[in-house]
């Protein structure tokens, strides 16, 4: 498996996103199929450009 090792870890806002009952089923099917904890986690690698990879299981930061 991948790890995400984020460099930086601060969590300090939101967004929020209105889905549909479909959707959300397949954003976490997608997450847990990619191995990912969270839909969080999977979201985010979507648009990080600051990830280094490293051959493990996901860390979730």
């Amino acid at each position: 498996m991948i790890t995400i090792k984020k460099t930086d870890n601060v969590k300090k806002h939101f967004i929020r996103l209105r889905v549909t009952e479909k959707e959300h089923d397949k954003f976490v099917r997608k997450a847990k199929e990619m191995g990912y904890k969270t839909v969080s986690d999977y979201i985010r690698t979507l648009i990080d450009d600051d990830t280094e990879l490293i051959d493990d299981k996901k860390n979730t930061g």
